[in-house]
């Protein structure tokens, strides 16, 4: 019979959040485009868009965001859906199980387990004050 050896969790690990790795986040806050939730680059994109509509018409400030408010309904209509959309417990917007801030956690790899990048985390103290390691 042979033995089965399985990596140890990356529980309690800086970088480990929903069992994903979240290092290259970590170490470049904002890089890549591609962690952010797609709903919220979506809609960020259609508000820059409306907003360079406003500024090119003229239009006042109260005019803007009263249009911009009469058309968000449909804006979130149209871009506000996701195929990996997870109810999650927070009253905030998205309210997905899967954001956490403006990041899509589905965008980054899985945790591979206690890695050197575990180690380092505890060696520069960043270790999480979650209770079980304070």
């Amino acid at each position: 019979m042979t033995a089965r050896i399985s990596r140890l969790s990356g529980q309690g690990c800086p970088h480990c959040r929903a069992e994903r790795c979240l290092y290259e986040e970590h170490l470049n806050p904002g890089l890549h485009e591609n962690h952010r939730c797609a709903v919220l680059n979506r809609l960020c994109r259609a508000f820059d868009d409306f907003v360079l509509r406003a500024d090119v018409m003229g239009l006042p400030d109260e005019q803007a965001q009263a249009l911009w408010e009469s058309r968000f309904p449909a804006t979130l209509a149209k871009e506000g859906n996701c195929q990996d959309y997870l109810p999650g417990d927070t009253t905030s917007f998205p309210d997905c199980a899967h954001v956490m801030g403006d990041l899509c956690l589905l965008a980054f790899p899985l945790c591979p387990g206690r890695c050197p990048r575990y180690l380092e985390g505890w060696a520069r103290g960043v270790a999480p004050k979650d209770g079980f390691h304070d």
